[in-house]
C-alpha cells in the first residue's frame, strides 16, 4: 500500500476512493439541479464542477498538490488545444448565423416549393450542413432551431417531427464533419497499444461512414413520411421576412473548411482559412458589413460583433471544459481510474475484446446520460477508462473512437427527462412561441420519439457490439 501510495500524486483521507468523490458529486449535482430546477445550460455544469471540486479539496490529505493536478489536467497538449479548438469554432459558427446561412436555405426551401414533409428532410439535410462547418453539435442546434422551426411550422411541417430533424441533422452533420469538436477530441485521447499514436482522423471517418450514411437516409425516408402536419400550409407572406438568397454565398467557407480538412488534417488550418474566406465573401456578397465584426460602445462599454460574440457564445463551454479537466486529473491522480480499470479487466467475462467494447459502450452511455447527453464532458470523463482497457484488449484505437462518438450521439444524447440538447430546443421554441401565437410548442417526449437519427443509430450501435460488425482483423 505504501508503494502504491507513492505513485500517486494525491491521497485522501477515509478511503482512497474518495478520489472519485468530485466527479460523483459533479454528476449529482449537475443532474439533480437540470431535473428538480429544470435549467439545461452549460452554466450548471461549470456550478457543479466547482463546487465538486472544492468539496474535494476538504478530502485531500495532501492538500498542497491538490490544485497542482487539477493545473497538471488542464496543462496537458491535447486538452489545451481542445479548448482553442472551441473558440476558433465558436468565431466561425458565428459567422455562418451572421451572414444569413439560414436564411438563404430558407429562400431555396420556399422556391422549390417545399413543405410539409419534404420541407422536413430539407431542413434535416441543412442542419446536417451547418452541422459540418459548425463543428460542435450544441453550437448547431443553437443556430438551426430559431431559423427553421418558425419556417417549417408556416410550411405546414409536424412541429415534433421538425425539431426531431433538426436535431437529428446536426447530429448527422456532426458525424460527417471533419472539423467536428467531438471526433478530433475522441481521436486524440484514443492510442494505439504499440506505437501509442492518436487514431488516424480519415480512417476513422472512412470507417464509420457507411453506417452513418445508412442511418441518415433511413432518417429521411421517416421524416418524409411523418413529417406533414394535419394542418395546411401557413401564410407564404410570413416567411419572406425569413428569406434572403444571398446567405447561399457563406456555403464558400463551409467548402473551404471541409477541402482543407480532407486534404490536410488540420483543423487548425482549415478553420482559420475558413474564417478568412467567410469575412471575405460575405463582405463581396453584401452578407456582412464592416460593424458586424467588431462594434464598440463607449457610452454602454460593451462590445458586440461576429469576432467577440462568437467567443463570448462558447465562454460556458470552455469555463465548463476547464473544470472537468481537473475532475479528471483528480481521479487520474488519484489512482482510482487506473483502478477501475484493473477492477473491469480482472473480470472473466470482460477480458475478451467483445467485452471489453461492451463495457466501454456501456460505461460512456451511463456517463452520457447523466451528464445530459452532454458529448464533450462524457467523453473526456471516460476517455481514459476506454482508452486502458482498449489497449490490454487489442480493441484498435479507431474502433474505440467509432464507439465512443457513436455511443454519445445516440438516443443517450435525447433523453427526454434531462437532455441538453432536447431541452435546449424546446426552450427556444418556447420562445418563440410565446411571441407567435402561430407557432406551437413541443413537448420533450414527442421530440425524443421523432429523433430517428439517433434512434437508428442506437440500433447500429447494438449491432456493433454484439455481432462485432466492422470489428477490425487484428
Amino acid at each position: 500500500m505504501k508503494k502504491e501510495s507513492e505513485n500517486m500524486l494525491l491521497s485522501f483521507h477515509f478511503s482512497q476512493g474518495l478520489a472519485l468523490l468530485p466527479i460523483i458529486l459533479y454528476v449529482l449535482i449537475g443532474g439533480t439541479i437540470m431535473v428538480v430546477f429544470e435549467c439545461y445550460s452549460m452554466k450548471v455544469l461549470s456550478l457543479a464542477a466547482l463546487i465538486a471540486l472544492l468539496v474535494g479539496f476538504f478530502f485531500c490529505a495532501n492538500k498542497g498538490k491538490y490544485w497542482q493536478a487539477i493545473v497538471k489536467g488542464l496543462a496537458q497538449y491535447g486538452n489545451a488545444r481542445l479548448l482553442f479548438v472551441f473558440i476558433l469554432i465558436g468565431v466561425f459558427s458565428k459567422l455562418l448565423v451572421t451572414g444569413g446561412i439560414g436564411s438563404g436555405f430558407i429562400w431555396l426551401g420556399v422556391n422549390w416549393g417545399l413543405t410539409g414533409g419534404g420541407f422536413v428532410v430539407f431542413c434535416f439535410l441543412v442542419s446536417a450542413l451547418i452541422s459540418i462547418g459548425a463543428g460542435a453539435p450544441i453550437a448547431a442546434m443553437l443556430a438551426v432551431v430559431p431559423i427553421f422551426y418558425p419556417a417549417g411550422v408556416l410550411l405546414g411541417s409536424d412541429p415534433a417531427v421538425l425539431t426531431g430533424a433538426l436535431l437529428s441533422g446536426v447530429f448527422f452533420g456532426d458525424a460527417l464533419s471533419p472539423s467536428s469538436q467531438v471526433i478530433h477530441t475522441t481521436i486524440q485521447t484514443q492510442h494505439d497499444a504499440g506505437t501509442n499514436a492518436s487514431a488516424p482522423l480519415l480512417e476513422t471517418l472512412k470507417k464509420r461512414l457507411p453506417y452513418v450514411l445508412i442511418c441518415g437516409v433511413l432518417s429521411a425516408i421517416l421524416f418524409f413520411l411523418f413529417g406533414t402536419a394535419k394542418t395546411g400550409v401557413g401564410e407564404q407572406a410570413n416567411l419572406q421576412e425569413l428569406c434572403d438568397a444571398r446567405g447561399l454565398w457563406m456555403l464558400i467557407p463551409v467548402v473551404v473548411l471541409l477541402v482543407i480538412c480532407f486534404k490536410t488534417s488540420d483543423l487548425f488550418l482549415a478553420i482559420n482559412w475558413s474564417i478568412l474566406a467567410g469575412l471575405v465573401t460575405g463582405l463581396l456578397s453584401g452578407c456582412l458589413t464592416f460593424a458586424d465584426f467588431v462594434t464598440i460602445s463607449p457610452e454602454t462599454q460593451e462590445i458586440h460583433g461576429l469576432l467577440f460574440d462568437g467567443l463570448n457564445g462558447v465562454t460556458d463551454i470552455v469555463i465548463s471544459t476547464v473544470l472537468l479537466y481537473g475532475l479528471i486529473s483528480i481521479a487520474v491522480e488519484g489512482g482510482m481510474v487506473n483502478k477501475c480499470c484493473e477492477f473491469l479487466l480482472a473480470q472473466k467475462a470482460l477480458s475478451t475484446r467483445r467485452g471489453a467494447e461492451i463495457v466501454i459502450s456501456l460505461g460512456i452511455s451511463v456517463v452520457n446520460i447523466l451528464l445530459a447527453g452532454c458529448v464533450l464532458p462524457s467523453i473526456l470523463m471516460f476517455k481514459d477508462v476506454s482508452d486502458t482497457i482498449g489497449q490490454r484488449t487489442k480493441v484498435s484505437a479507431v474502433r474505440r473512437s467509432i464507439l465512443l462518438t457513436s455511443m454519445t450521439t445516440n438516443i443517450t444524447a435525447i433523453i427526454p427527462i434531462n437532455s441538453a440538447f432536447v431541452m435546449g430546443a424546446i426552450t427556444i421554441i418556447a420562445g418563440i412561441a410565446s411571441s407567435n401565437s402561430n407557432i406551437p410548442s413541443v413537448t420533450p417526449f414527442e421530440v425524443f420519439m421523432s429523433t430517428f437519427y439517433c434512434l437508428l443509430l442506437t440500433v447500429v450501435c447494438v449491432i456493433w457490439v454484439v455481432f462485432g460488425v466492422g470489428k477490425d482483423k487484428e
